[in-house]
Parts: C-alpha cells; structure tokens; sequence
C-alpha cells in the first residue's frame, strides 16, 4: 500500500470540519452582537449623560428666578423654600444660594445612602457641580446672587446598567440563535456533501482507484462542489492510467540509484580533499602571518628598546629627535602588522571585542592627541565637537573604537594639504527596522555574544563624522573603498603611500561591533566618513569606570628574575628594563638551559637555594655568577634547542615546589591560537614584543600576586587643550 487509509470517523471531534465551522460561526455571531451591544450601549451611556445634564439644567433654571428674587430681597426662608423644593429631585443632593457677594442665604444637604460605585463613577464621573448667576426679570443687567447644585448620576446610572445588561443578554442570546441557524445550513449545503467525498476518498484503494466514484446530492449539481466530485474522478482516472508509467518510473530510478551512490562517493571524497586542502591552505596562511609577526617584531623589538635605552641617555635634541623618528617608523610599521593580523582574525571568525565601561570623552581626546601632532606639522586645525547629549559613559570596546577613528583621522591629515579636520560626535536614533535586521544578523554571525549587552538596555547610537577638506575621492572609486589593499590609484599609492588596510580594518571592525560606516566626497573640495555604532550605557557609576592608568611604576620589592632569550640584544634590552626597576637578573639562551637551571636549584635544599653560589662552567657564558633561587622566568617562545612552551612544560613536570615559578611569556607572536597554546603548556600570561615596558610590570604584578610595582600618579597636564585642538563640547 502506497499510503494509509484515514476515516473520517477516526477523526476526533476538534479535528471534524462541522465541530470546527459551528465553532466559527458561534465565536464570530456572539463577538458580532456583543459589539453591537456594547455600541449601542456606549451611544446609550452618551444619551443618558446628555440627558441627566439637560434635566438638572432645565430644573435650575426653572427655579432660579424665584432664587434670584431671595437673592435680591436677601430673604432667606424664600432661599430655604427653593433649596427645599429642589432636593426634592432624586438626583439633586446639595443646593446652595449666596448673595451677590457670596454670602450664605441658604445651603441644604440631602444624605445620600449606599456606598460609592466604581462603575458609576468611571462612566458618570461622580458627582456634578452646577452653578448659575442669579438675575431678577425686573433687572436683568443687575446680579442678585448664585445658584449652585450638586447633582448625584447614580440614579439614572443604575437604570442605565440594568438597561445595558439586559440589553447585553438579548444580544448575545440573539447572536447564539443566529449562530446555530447558521451552522445548521452550512452543515447541511457544504459539510454533508464534502463528508460524502471525502469518506469516498479515505475508503478508496489506490491499488483499484476507478472503482471509486466521488458523488454529490443532486441539488449540488453545477455547484463548487459538483466540480470537486468531477475534478476527484478524472484525477482516479489519471492515476490507474499513470499507473503502468510509475512502474516504469520505478525501474529506471531504480538503476539511476545504482550509480548515483557511487557518483556520490565519488563527488563526496573530491569534496572532502577540497575541504582538507583548504583546511591546510588556511593553517599554512595563519602560520605564515605567525612566523612573519614573529620575525619582523623581533628586530623591531631590538629597535624600539635600543631607541628607549638612547632616549634615556639624555641626547642632544638633533639625535633625540632622529631616535624618535625611528621609534615613531618602527611603531607605524607595528600598526601594519597589527592590521594584517587583526583582519586574519575577523577572516577566520576568531575575532573577540572587549566589553567594559569606559569614559568616552577622555577616550576621544586620548586619541586626537595621537593625531594632534601629525596634523600640525601640515598646519591643518583640528577640531572637535561632542553633542551635549553623548553620555560620559559607555559600555563596549575603547580600543577597537580608537582604532577606527585614528585610521579615518589618519588619512584626513593624510590627503589633506590646507584647511583642517573636524571630528563631530552626537547621538544618532535607531536605524530603520529592516537596516537593524541586518546589523543585528552581521553582529551575530561575527561577535561573540556578550550577555551584558545582549540582556541589557537599549543601545546609544553614536555617530561620528570625520570631514576634511583634502582631495577627495572619485565617485568611481567609492563601491571599492573599504576593500582589503584599495586606494584610489597607482599614483595615490605612489605619493601618499600607505597599505589600503586602514580603511578596510575600520569598516570590519564597524560591522563586527553592530554598526556601519559610509562616505560622501567630493573630487577637490574633500571627504565626510560617517560611522554610525552601537553602544551600550554604563553598568556601573562613572566614578569607578577605567581609572586612568598609571604612566610610571616604581618597585616595592625588587624580584630575582630569569630571562630566557636565545636574542643576545633582547636580552640585553629586556635585561636594562628590569635592571632599571631594581631587579636583579640571570640569563638563559634557550629553554633547555633554563630547565637545567631549575633543576639544578629544585636539587637543592632551602638554605642552598636561598644563597648565593657559584654558577656551574658550562653556563658561564652568559654570566660569571648566580646570585639566588629567581622568583619568575620571563622565557621567549621561538628558540633553538628547546622552545619555550617545551621548556615550560619541563618544569612544570619538576617534581619540586620551583615547577610552580610564574613564568610569563615573552614572544613576537601573538596570534590567539598560539597564546591559547602558551598558556595550556603552563605559562601564567604573555607580554607581545616589542615590548610595553608598563604593560610588563603589570603582568607581573598580577602573576606574582602582590604589588611588586606601585603606580606612581602622573602629575596634572593641559595637554587636552594644545592650540591645534579646538573642542566645543
């Protein structure tokens, strides 16, 4: 049997065409009359409301002339007669008449019994106050005093609910009635005859589909219904005469199905060696950006540290300023770096923003000051301007958020000659739904999920808009602008130099924080970037947000440290830092040394350990003597002999309390994957090369678990208000 049989009998009663349509028709009649009810009931509240005003009115002024004759005469039993007469109306329940000059004739109350109802006072609003000006028919123009009447609604409020109701149930008992009229003619001219049809079909065999017959009641003839029987029979009759082609149909699918399980593997196994030869395409990419950040950061950390260890030498200020020129070079040569590896990361899906509270107005003034002096030694005037209405704190990532504005910055001062740059920051509104869509679905795809945010409150868009007043861009060029290595032209590239990642490293980044960036250009009179972000407001008080990190250390308690480094000038460079903080230092020049070095100690009992002694022979090439146990090993990761993840390892395996010695990497590479690695061989943390010799202390302060360096506060400074930067925040 190609399928199961399903009687409509078997059905359960929710399931059954008349069950559902009664339904129906009884749940739209009784919805149907009850709003007639209720409009009709709401034109009757208006009524009623209109009437029970008109009849007080009517009977104020009916009484008033003989009020306005006891407020003339001052005549206050005349006052008492009319306020009598009217609490004699039900509704009327305080009346009182005052003179011209609002003096008392009369005031009477009638006790009203019974509590207040809620009903009544949300449809009639409580009690009524009316007030009229008292004048006399034999001198109008002259004011004899005032009428004023307190009516209660509660009497005509309660004939209305009881009309309402009762009107109310007539509705709803007349919907029923019309309900199951309804639903017995729809039984009878629709249900019954497609019940007819439809048990035909259940009961039909599809072995023998032309000894079944659809058939309607003759009354239907003609009809939709007529048609369905018809159209059902000739489909019967196409399927027995189909019959002999499905077979066929069969053995021929049934022969392509033995050759298409091997056309399958075939195809299956090409596919898989296409996924393995990417899979090694994309490893030997990741190794190949990992060993060049190692070997161009190593000579670049013997550059900068040798151009520290100058600068602290007191230089006449032409070769000071020639070390830092190679300082500088050396640092825009590690933002190249820097870029090529944070794109890797966004390409392999491996990218992670940090999500913290940070000041935001410090944050942006830190990062024109970067861009400040660029910009004045082209003359150009850089100007800032932050709404008002821009929190002081935000929530999300500082530093991916300088990144993009010193790369949009960077390129204003760039590609322009005279004039200047602006930075405009203000408060943007959400963007358009179907825009929100699709940011949201590129920040799921590309973030990792940060539950602060996600849980959190409403995001604060910011827009940031970078105009300039440089050379501009080709409207030709402007689709291709944010591609990886993009410049307008050869000779673009040729005289202003430069990469084309910066451009392309700040859209991703937009995009992988949720939000956008776009520009507008005009060919000769400069460029406008506008980047629209998502962030999140502060989670805690704006006191405690990112206290300003200290700029100088000094040293609590100097450490015995062990440098292991086959670089002889790293080590010297790495050496001077630590020496200038009061540390004392041994040198290894590979991680097999140093494992001998430890070793050798954990052999020793505590006394030994904890004086001096002499260094053994063959590792007096790096020093004449040994003076204590060290306290921390800061190791390099590439090294001949033994790498530093296998050295680690070695020691950890020390069957000795020396295997639990802080051990912080110092390496040029700091691909993520890599880092994971070190720190699963057993380091505590990484410090990348070239090396920020604050960043070190502070790891080594955490590793350590004590403050061996104390921050030293930075003296106050007016560097934010430098003449090249105008802020009207």
């Amino acid at each position: 049997m190609l399928f199961q049989r399903h009687s409509p009998s078997h059905q359960t009663a929710e399931k059954q065409l008349a069950h559902r349509l009664a339904t129906h028709v009884v749940l739209v009649s009784l919805a149907v009359g009850l709003a007639m009810s209720l409009l009709a009931n709401y034109l009757d509240l208006l009524g009623s409301k209109r009437f029970f005003r008109s009849t007080i009115q009517q009977v104020i002024q009916t009484n008033g002339q003989t009020a306005a004759r006891a407020a003339y005469n001052l005549n206050a039993d005349l006052a008492g007669e009319v306020a009598q007469g009217l609490l004699e109306y039900n509704t009327i329940i305080d009346v009182t008449i005052l003179d011209d000059r609002y003096n008392v004739l009369s005031s009477q109350i009638k006790e009203v019994p019974g509590k207040k109802n809620w009903l009544i006072q949300q449809m009639f609003g409580g009690l009524h106050h009316f007030e009229i000006e008292l004048r006399t028919l034999d001198d109008p123009e002259v004011k004899a005093g005032y009428l004023q009447v307190i009516a209660n609604p509660a009497e005509i409020a309660g004939t209305f609910l009881n009309r309402a109701f009762a009107e109310m149930a007539f509705q709803l008992i007349q919907s029923l009635l019309v309900a199951a009229i309804l639903s017995l003619v729809y039984y009878h001219l629709l249900v019954r005859p497609l019940l007819g049809i439809s048990t035909a079909l259940a009961n039909a065999d599809p072995d023998k589909p032309k000894e079944t017959r659809l058939k309607v009641p003759l009354r239907n003839e003609g009809d939709e219904l007529y048609v369905l029987a018809q159209s059902g029979n000739r489909l019967l009759d196409c399927i027995a005469t189909r019959g002999t082609e499905r077979d066929r149909a069969e053995d021929a699918l049934r022969k392509s199905a033995e050759t298409l399980e091997e056309r399958i593997a075939e195809r299956t196994a090409e596919l898989e060696k296409q996924f393995l030869a990417a899979q090694a395409a994309n490893r030997a990419k990741q190794e190949f950006l990992a060993s060049m950040s190692h070997e161009i950061r190593t000579p670049m950390t013997a550059v900068m540290g040798l151009a520290d260890l100058l600068l602290e030498n007191h230089l006449v200020p032409e070769n000071q300023e020639k070390v830092e020129k190679i300082k500088e070079a050396t640092q825009s040569l590690l933002v190249i770096i820097n870029d090529i590896l944070d794109l890797s990361k966004i390409e392999a899906g491996k990218f992670e923003l940090e999500q913290i509270d940070f000041e935001f107005r410090p944050e942006i003034r830190k990062t024109l000051e970067i861009i400040e002096a660029r910009a004045a030694e082209k003359n150009l005037s850089l100007e800032l301007n932050i709404a008002p209405d821009v929190p002081e704190g935000l929530h999300g990532d500082p530093t991916r958020l300088r990144q993009i504005l010193i790369n949009l910055l960077g390129n204003a001062v760039k590609f322009t000659h005279q004039g200047g740059i602006e930075l405009e920051i203000t408060r943007g509104s959400s963007p358009h739904p179907v825009e929100a869509q699709e940011q949201n679905k590129k920040q799921t795809i590309n973030q990792t999920e940060d539950k602060s945010t996600k849980d959190g409150p409403d995001p604060i868009w910011l827009m940031l808009r970078v105009s300039d007043s440089g050379i501009g861009i080709p409207v030709h060029i402007l689709p291709e602008l944010f591609n990886e290595f993009t410049q307008a032209d050869a000779s673009i590239s040729r005289q202003y130099e430069g990469t084309g990642l910066g451009l392309a490293i700040s859209h991703r980044l937009a995009e992988h924080m949720g939000g956008s960036i776009t520009v507008e250009s005009t060919v000769g009179e400069g460029s406008t970037f506008t980047v629209k972000l998502p962030l999140a407001p502060v989670t805690s008080p704006l006191a405690k947000i990112n206290p300003a990190p200290a700029t100088a250390y000094q040293t609590r308690r100097p450490l015995r440290i062990l440098v292991v480094d086959d670089n002889r000038l790293n080590q010297r460079i790495i050496s001077s830092i630590m020496e200038k903080y009061g540390h004392s230092i041994t040198l290894a020049n590979d991680g097999q040394e140093a494992v001998e070095l430890i070793s050798s100690f954990a052999g020793l009992n505590s006394a030994e350990r904890n004086h001096p002694r002499s260094r053994p022979e063959e590792q007096a090439d790096t020093t004449a003597t040994f003076e204590l146990c060290p306290e921390l090993i800061l190791m390099d990761v590439r090294m001949p002999v033994m790498s530093g993840p296998e050295a680690t390892r070695a020691i950890r395996k020390l069957d000795h309390e020396m295997s639990h010695i802080p051990i912080v990497a110092l390496t040029a590479d700091a691909m993520e994957d890599h880092v994971v690695e070190y720190l699963e061989a057993g380091m505590n943390a990484f410090v990348a090369k070239p090396i920020d010799h604050l960043k070190l202390l502070q790891v080594i302060n955490q590793v350590m678990a004590a403050e061996i360096h104390q921050p030293v506060p930075a003296p106050l400074n007016d560097t934010l208000a430098k003449p090249a930067l105008s802020s009207a925040d």
